[in-house]
């Protein structure tokens, strides 16, 4: 299948956050999040809304220094948090700690930050979603979407017709 891409822009984190919580009505659990970007691009940021869009109580922040973190909905619905940053050698780091296990649970919504280092432990059918800041203002955000895959690409029509509306 050819992934097909879409962009979206926000102009604050609050937008940011909406964006992640549109996002999370269009996935269902098995669907992993790849998150890239630079630091201070809006990852963090794209996962609490994203965690608040499910229903998650209570703080979500990086799990920069945790590597991972479980947050449950109350409908008991698992979204793992995952933040490759730290790892020196990522992949074969990650792939020690069972993060293949970890992308194919299809019982949780997966949202890795820092993607991209450990790109070849990623499902066949994910969407990647890469942050880019705005030159020019601090606070707007390019995100383009990647669907690979037809949950994925669900998923990503799903959320274009909802951001859209």
């Amino acid at each position: 299948m050819v992934p097909v891409t879409q962009t979206f822009r926000t102009h604050s984190p609050a937008e940011t956050q909406a964006l992640g919580a549109v996002l999370a009505q269009a996935v269902q659990p098995g669907q992993v999040i790849a998150l890239v970007g630079d630091l201070g691009a809006g990852k963090t940021t794209f996962v609490q809304g994203l965690a608040a869009g499910l229903g998650v109580q209570g703080r979500v922040a990086s799990p920069t220094f945790m590597l991972a973190n479980e947050h449950r909905t109350p409908s008991g619905l698992r979204l793992l948090h995952i933040d490759t940053y730290r790892l020196g050698d990522a992949a074969a780091e990650a792939s020690g700690f069972g993060m293949e296990e970890i992308v194919d649970d299809a019982t949780a919504i997966v949202a890795i930050e820092w993607a991209d280092r450990i790109a070849p432990l990623l499902p066949a059918d994910h969407l990647r979603i890469e942050f880019f800041l705005a030159p020019d203002d601090e606070d707007v955000r390019e995100l383009q979407v990647c669907a690979s895959g037809p949950c994925s690409v669900l998923a990503m029509e799903k959320l274009a017709a909802a951001w859209s509306a």
